[in-house]
């Protein structure tokens, strides 16, 4: 789990960088000078996970911040431009929608998964904590950032997510201003009231074909209130035992959101009688049958067709046959 949410952490930032819509470039931090921008910042962790308990205020090092990060409750900006320049760090909500993992950092789009992003404060450089805080910084220069987390008494149950900005301002001028923005994702989880369940739904495959792909499919719907993995396996085997193939993977899934999940045996053999097993394992819910899947191509559906008429037709010439004898015989 924790690898794909940073595989979204990563994809947060990416959109972040052209969220504003306007042209950005991406420059290491080796090399000549004058292929740096002017204005650009970096932030660390990209991801990190906290736990929340009604009531608590994470900050610092307080047990519950993140234990792999140096101070905890903490966030990194580095100046990787050329230029000092001022930026603001603060929270958003994020929300990860579709099964194509569409995100949205709006507050129109708000669920009560993204409370947490409302619940964050910044320490400014005067030293109080506020939604949002304005730094300046120097060329090469990293700044530590100290955040907080206010709880609430009636935190709800499951997941919460936010997203972290830094966020350079531009200093006036006229003309487009490059705006560079690097965002870190905080997925909260809350204590005593996750719930994991799920549906499986439109679960099937392939158990008769005249040619082409064997395919099997499932919709997955997370009916909980946090994030899981859902994994599915197909394996076709002989009618003795043996493997043939074995199609695998994950899905992560986000509350109230469907899944499909869609298999194809692209290249199985011409024709033959396979054992298939299809299993699709969804947090509390588990979906696993096996059925004997058969191919036949149309061509050897015409000559069992034309066998089995040539022997029908022949069964009653010669029950016809017999008849006629027995009449002659009593004559």
């Amino acid at each position: 789990m924790k690898r794909k949410i940073l595989s979204l952490a990563l994809a947060t930032i990416l959109v972040g960088f052209g969220a504003l819509g306007m042209p950005r470039q991406v420059y290491a931090d080796e090399g000549n000078e004058e292929d740096k921008p002017t204005t650009s910042l970096q932030i660390s962790p990209t991801a990190v996970t906290v736990t929340l308990m009604g009531g608590d205020v994470l900050s610092g090092t307080s047990e519950r911040c993140p234990k792999d990060v140096e101070g905890g409750c903490v966030v990194q900006v580095k100046n990787v431009g050329t230029q000092s320049f001022r930026y603001r760090v603060y929270a958003s909500p994020y929300v990860v929608s579709g099964e194509d993992y569409q995100l949205d950092f709006s507050e129109s789009a708000s669920t009560s998964y993204t409370q947490i992003s409302r619940w964050i404060t910044f320490k400014n450089p005067e030293g109080n904590y506020e939604s949002e805080a304005i730094y300046t910084i120097n060329p090469g220069e990293t700044q530590v950032i100290d955040y907080r987390i206010s709880v609430p008494e009636d935190v709800p149950g499951g997941a919460q997510y936010a997203v972290v900005w830094a966020q350079t301002l531009s200093e006036g001028g006229s003309g487009v201003q490059t705006i560079s923005q690097a965002g870190m994702v905080i997925s909260g989880r809350s204590i005593g009231n996750t719930k994991q369940t799920a549906e499986i739904l439109e679960y099937g495959f392939t158990r008769f074909a005249v040619g082409g792909s064997l395919k099997a499919n499932a919709t997955i719907k997370n009916t909980g209130n946090t994030d899981f993995d859902a994994y599915y396996y197909y394996t076709a085997r002989t009618i003795f035992g043996k493997e043939l193939k074995t199609l695998s993977g994950s899905v992560s899934t986000f509350p109230d959101t469907e899944y499909h999940v869609n298999l194809d045996w692209d290249e199985p053999p011409l024709m033959g009688i396979f054992q298939v097993e299809f299993k699709v394992n969804a947090a509390d819910t588990i979906r696993d049958e096996k059925h004997i899947v058969i191919i036949m191509p149309i061509f050897m559906i015409v000559i069992i067709i034309l066998l089995l008429t040539v022997i029908i037709v022949w069964t009653i010439i010669i029950i016809r046959k017999r008849k006629e004898r027995k009449a002659r015989t009593l004559v």
